[in-house]
């Protein structure tokens, strides 16, 4: 949410409950007493003042006070600041727009009126408690919608800068996409080109495909998902080259090839799975199935885990990477569980589209 409408969100409340209040105010006092003597125009122009009286103060802490003070720690100068204003300013305030209002439509001074009830009659028209009141409400809650906007303000700021970090690590991490895939299928290469240079070719050729698709598709927000199956294949094709039973890896996939999703977004479970197998033992297996319904995208990764290999409950960095950013992306749409047994590691994925 940006500035502009969480200003709007904060005050809103207050002009509803100020306006409610002055001018269900003035409808009291239109029965109450009699116009064609005292004046329509009189009441009106004195309900626009109260309102006034209203307006002021809480912006006055909501735009300086709080602001230029609170929050940059100068407490004791907020606190001095405010006090003058609710005991002294505040009820001032409210005085002179009612001295101006009265002698504009009649003449004379409310000022000396209020003497003449006090002194003559031993009536007092308002009490000094209640132009207290009416300047340390205001006041009130202009600190409370200040504070507010502040605590949302900066709630938005750590969420913003979160993402950016996020969104930082994880291209820091397409950038680096195991690197010790592409030296030793360089390596294979190279071995390949003497003995068998057809295959050297072909897996050439899909090492600059997977390399391509890391440089220039996965700065982009959606990709088909046929897209990501494809480079998902080669992945797993140039990390086969170098085992010596290949058939330990199976993957599937059955999906809508329409399907828009984020790039990679598979790519972190696949890399771990490849990492923390020792999959040229006959025990080891990794298995990656990719399956789509109507509204899910369901994906599974369980691979055996090598003996003397260990392995944190959550997998390493780039799965905590993933995790962060499935939550980012996809928040309430989607279920991860990742199940850490004595030998076997587990991920299970769920999109709902």
């Amino acid at each position: 949410m940006n500035k502009k409408a969480l200003f709007f969100l904060i005050n809103i409340p207050f002009w509803i409950a100020a306006l409610a209040f002055v001018y269900g105010r003035g409808l009291s006092d239109y029965y109450k007493y009699d116009y064609d003597v005292i004046g329509l125009n009189f009441y009106l122009s004195f309900q626009f003042d109260l309102l006034l009286s209203l307006l002021i103060p809480f912006y006055l802490f909501y735009s300086w006070l709080v602001p230029k003070y609170l929050l940059t720690g100068n407490r004791k100068r907020f606190w001095g600041l405010g006090a003058a204003w609710v005991l002294i300013g505040g009820p001032l305030l409210t005085v002179i727009l009612a001295e101006v209002n009265h002698f504009l439509h009649f003449g004379e001074s409310i000022i000396k009126l209020y003497f003449h009830y006090y002194f003559n009659l031993g009536e007092r028209p308002i009490a000094y408690w209640q132009l207290f009141l009416g300047s340390l409400i205001p006041a009130f809650l202009g600190v409370l919608s200040r504070l507010a906007f502040a605590s949302f303000s900066n709630i938005e700021k750590t969420r913003e800068l979160e993402n950016r970090n996020l969104q930082q690590e994880i291209q820091m991490i397409k950038s680096k996409l195991n690197p010790h895939l592409f030296f030793n299928t360089l390596n294979n290469i190279d071995t390949l080109i003497k003995t068998d240079p057809d295959k050297a070719s072909a897996t050439l050729a899909r090492l600059s495909d997977l390399l391509r698709y890391v440089v220039y598709h996965t700065d982009s927000e959606n990709i088909p998902i046929s897209t990501e199956v494809e480079n998902l294949e080669r992945y797993i094709e140039l990390e086969k080259i170098r085992l010596q039973k290949p058939g330990n890896v199976s993957f599937s996939a059955n999906v809508n090839n329409e399907t828009q999703i984020p790039p990679m977004i598979f790519f972190t479970f696949v890399e771990n799975g490849f990492k923390h197998s020792n999959l040229n033992l006959p025990d080891q297996s990794l298995q990656i199935d990719l399956l789509q319904d109507d509204n899910k995208i369901s994906f599974k990764c369980v691979n055996t885990i090598a003996e003397k290999q260990t392995m944190n409950k959550s997998g390493g960095v780039g799965l905590e990477l993933a995790t962060k950013r499935l939550e980012m992306l996809f928040s309430q749409k989607h279920k991860l569980d990742i199940i850490h047994n004595d030998n076997q590691f587990s991920v299970l994925l769920e999109i709902y589209t």
